[in-house]
């Protein structure tokens, strides 16, 4: 019974300390499942862990959210990986959109499971709600 204890401890540490080097060794430009970064206009809106992804065959719909504010965006991988529309909800004040072949310009790459999709999105910011503007986005999400 007195050598059980010790054997036991210590294959629970090797467990818990192979499992931290795993999450602690993301290959860069990698972020953990479940987590986004967003930014509007080279300014870092903040890091979110309500992700949620619903993949139904060639079509990922993505949704994001920090604080009432967030994205929801649907990529398509029919043929190339593209951005069909992202919509930006109050994020730094602004709100707009990115719609495939009508308005503003994106582009998606993927590293492991991490998307990054970055362009430009046609709206209205809260400081001057009346003025059309383009602002530059940046989502780095992991499904």
């Amino acid at each position: 019974m007195r050598t059980t204890l010790p054997v036991v401890a210590a294959a629970l540490l090797m467990t818990v300390a192979g499992c931290s080097d795993k999450a602690a060794t993301l290959r860069p430009g990698v972020l953990p499942p479940g987590t986004a970064v967003l930014s509007v206009d080279g300014k870092d809106v903040g890091t979110t862990y309500s992700v949620r992804c619903e993949t139904i065959d060639w079509m990922t719909r993505i949704h994001t959210g920090i604080d009432g504010a967030g994205v929801n965006a649907m990529l398509s991988n029919a043929d190339n990986l593209t951005a069909e529309f992202v919509r930006l909800h109050d994020l730094n004040g602004f709100t707009g959109s990115y719609e495939h072949r009508l308005q503003g310009e994106a582009s998606v790459t993927m590293t492991g499971p991490t998307y990054r999709i970055t362009g430009a999105a046609l709206g209205f910011n809260k400081s001057e709600p009346t003025r059309l503007r383009a602002e530059t986005f940046s989502v780095k999400v992991s499904c």
